[in-house]
């Protein structure tokens, strides 16, 4: 009778544990499957968030030139031109791009943000992308230009046209005629047109 006894009590401890450890495993199974809904739904809106199609920086903002008053620049402050050729656009693809860099908007953004005061802005197709546009008009930046307030490619006439610098407020799809516009640029503007394609 001793030696049954204590093999009885082992039994029911025993299944006393598996009861116990029963619970609380369901316990610790219902805690796991609720942690990996939460990344799921704090992740979600990060995708639509970035693709809005807008950029929230303007991507054109006037800047005061000491030769010229308020001109249109990029983000960067850089000078903004247009190339015409009796008073009606000329694009510039191939080389010209190359001496004249299109301003296009970042990627994934499909509206052009001008900042305050800057209105008429648009977009037109471009390689590389959507170019920004200014009543009609595409806007590109100088390779020689090196710092925010230059100004050195007003006049040049090189790859069919003559180049300006957007006035702020100006109407760029009908820009002045200038009768002679090497009398008005620089000295080194007007030295390098031949260099930039000039003819």
């Amino acid at each position: 009778m001793q030696i049954k006894m204590p093999a009885l009590g082992l039994s029911l401890s025993l299944s006393a544990l598996i009861t116990l450890a029963a619970c609380g495993s369901s316990k610790t199974s219902v805690t796991p499957a609720a942690q990996p809904s939460a990344p799921t739904s704090t992740t979600a809106p990060t995708p639509t968030t970035k693709r809005s199609g807008t950029s929230s920086a303007p991507v054109v903002m006037t800047a005061s030139t000491a030769k010229l008053g308020s001109v249109l620049v990029d983000g960067k402050g850089m000078t903004l031109y247009t190339l015409t050729n009796g008073g009606k656009q000329v694009p510039c693809t191939g080389q010209c791009a190359s001496f004249w860099p299109p301003l296009l908007l970042p990627p994934d953004t499909m509206t052009a943000l001008g900042a305050s005061g800057v209105i008429g802005l648009g977009t037109a197709s471009a390689a590389g992308g959507l170019q920004v546009t200014e009543n009609g008009a595409r806007l590109y930046r100088f390779s020689i230009d090196k710092a925010p307030g230059d100004t050195n490619g007003e006049g040049i006439s090189s790859f069919g046209g003559v180049w300006h610098v957007v006035q702020a407020g100006s109407k760029a799809t009908t820009p002045p005629v200038v009768t002679s516009p090497t009398t008005t640029a620089p000295p080194s503007a007007t030295t390098s047109s031949t260099a930039y394609g000039g003819y």
